[in-house]
């Protein structure tokens, strides 16, 4: 009988799972890119947005771009989200999950459109010893 319970349960929060609205896009789910160069872009009611990531000799480069498609509160038409994309790094040791510039129009002096060109290890908090690039997704963040 607990069994039977138990089954039923975990089919019912499945479920209820699959009815919640999405707030990630991820283009390459699982998927691992050897080195070289990894392109998504993805387009969602809340932003859209396009990033390259490139990894090749121990280098890293991201470029692309975000934008937030509902900048504002509530009060204004907007959702009060911040628009970013996450990374999960292959390295070395493990995986390493970073984040790069969000699009932030409702804080003062955000932007709804941003442009970004970067490398990520050159931060001190950045991913060390990349080897590629497990996934990338579109996020909507609340700060």
């Amino acid at each position: 009988m607990r069994g039977i319970l138990r089954a039923a349960a975990l089919a019912g929060a499945i479920g209820a799972t699959a009815l919640l609205p999405p707030t990630t896009a991820s283009a390459t789910p699982d998927a691992t890119a050897a080195p070289g160069c990894v392109t998504d872009s993805e387009t969602e009611d809340f932003g859209r947005g396009e990033i390259t990531v490139c990894v090749d000799g121990g280098g890293v480069r991201v470029t692309g771009y975000v934008e937030d498609l509902k900048p504002g509160g509530p009060f204004t038409g907007g959702d009060s989200g911040c628009v970013a994309w996450s990374i999960d790094w292959q390295t070395a040791t493990g995986t390493d999950s970073s984040s790069s510039h969000m699009a932030c129009p409702h804080f003062p002096g955000g932007e709804a459109y941003v442009e970004f060109d970067y490398d990520p290890t050159e931060s001190e908090y950045g991913p060390k010893d990349v080897t590629g690039v497990r996934d990338t997704s579109l996020a909507l963040v609340f700060m």
